[in-house]
């Protein structure tokens, strides 16, 4: 770990503040066995706000106990919020798992630099996953993306849809027993000739909010049909999952388009999965359930993204003409370190196939998780440990690189 040490921590050091001075020595012994060439220390929130304030260069990296006299740990990261400078920190406490993950949420609302909340004693492995997620906020920050600060017009993303400049890229979905490839999600990918590589998060509220969505859903929608007719000429087979907005279900006439649009195609319906969010179709239940209603009934399968980011109950969802339930990644990354996650997953999960749907995880990117869904009898999965979003016509040479890899990382043989 020594050699991989963020420069501003070899520049400007740590501060451990924890009111217990054996785990203040612990993480104190800990960084300097890092590499960490300066390690202050506090005994409550006040003295370590003051170190903070009064060291030249202030510490770039810091370890926080939450119980402490005078001022405990949630009034210092409270206090760090008003602050201009916010170093990145992680979470050591004795206290409930549920609490630390209440407190680091409320740290990743006030838009607080935090890698981690852990429980004492703080051990090698933990601090060396806080280091490496210090390395990669660094890397973040010194490399922004392209998109930072860009206002897309809609004329010009109406400009783009005209031009045919947004195409899918498509993500693969693994069957979690044997490693099969069971499809794809498309994902809408923007490449502007002026401004370069544009994300969804920078372009789909303007479709939504200048009535352009449609149009984008269509645009994607005669994409992924044309490139599902190319892999059907090659003998490949693959389901597709198409996102579409709830503002789109409302109109019948949208429907009726989608599915003339697949029969023209020659693509069987059953081969798209139609991917709506929880909290969207909430908003306008009674339209979207009809619209649903008719997207089933000719075959087309259906899938709940983003599911446990939103209020549906298990009474919703049964009434609801799903086949397939797809869980967020937020309750995926931290699984395998935090039981409340884990149990709150395999709930989840149990719940999607006592009601008769496919569960699909989503946001897999390590192989603790992988193994985790497995042990829950999750049924599928995608992230970036299994394969990143890719250009149509990258998925066969793909999967003929990697499915012998993918095969032997699932199954374990």
């Amino acid at each position: 770990m020594r050699n991989g040490l963020p420069r501003p921590i070899k520049l400007y050091g740590a501060l451990v503040v924890d009111d217990s001075s054996v785990q203040r020595m612990n993480a104190v012994d800990l960084l300097q066995s890092a590499g960490v060439p300066r390690v202050l220390e506090a005994a409550d929130g006040h003295a370590g706000l003051d170190l903070i304030r009064n060291q030249t260069p202030p510490p770039a990296f810091l370890i926080v106990d939450l119980e402490m006299p005078g001022m405990d740990g949630i009034e210092m990261l409270q206090a760090l919020a008003n602050e201009n400078y916010r170093p990145p920190f992680l979470i050591v406490s004795g206290q409930q798992p549920n609490l630390l993950s209440s407190i680091e949420t409320m740290c990743q609302e006030l838009g607080l630099p935090i890698l981690g909340a852990f429980s004492k004693p703080l051990t090698r492995i933990q601090l060396q996953q806080g280091l490496e997620g210090f390395s990669r906020m660094v890397e973040v920050r010194e490399h922004p993306a392209v998109d930072a600060g860009l206002k897309v017009s809609p004329e010009v993303l109406a400009d783009a849809l005209a031009h045919q400049e947004i195409l899918p890229h498509f993500q693969p979905k693994l069957n979690l027993v044997s490693g099969k490839l069971e499809g794809f999600e498309s994902l809408a990918r923007w490449t502007s000739p002026h401004f370069g590589p544009i994300p969804p998060v920078a372009f789909i509220p303007v479709a939504e909010a200048h009535g352009l969505i449609d149009d984008l859903t269509r645009a994607m929608f005669d994409a992924v049909l044309t490139r599902m007719q190319q892999w059907q000429a090659e003998g490949f087979h693959p389901h597709v999952a198409v996102n579409l907005s709830t503002r789109s279900l409302a109109d019948r006439y949208f429907c009726d388009d989608l599915i003339r649009r697949t029969q023209s195609a020659g693509i069987p319906p059953d081969r798209l999965i139609l991917e709506i969010t929880e909290s969207s179709l909430m908003s306008d239940l009674g339209a979207g359930l009809g619209a649903l209603g008719r997207l089933r009934l000719k075959g087309f399968r259906l899938s709940m993204d983003d599911y446990g980011t939103g209020f549906s109950t298990a009474q919703q969802l049964s009434r609801l003409p799903l086949t397939e339930l797809k869980i967020d990644r937020s309750f995926v990354a931290d699984a395998p370190g935090k039981p409340s996650l884990r149990t709150i997953l395999a709930s989840m999960i149990s719940m999607s196939l006592d009601l008769g749907l496919s569960t699909l995880a989503e946001g897999v990117e390590t192989v603790e998780q992988l193994r985790l869904l497995q042990s829950l009898s999750c049924q599928q999965v995608q992230g970036f440990l299994l394969g990143r979003p890719m250009p149509g016509e990258a998925v066969l040479p793909w999967w003929q690189a990697e499915e012998a890899r993918i095969v032997a990382l699932i199954t374990g043989e």
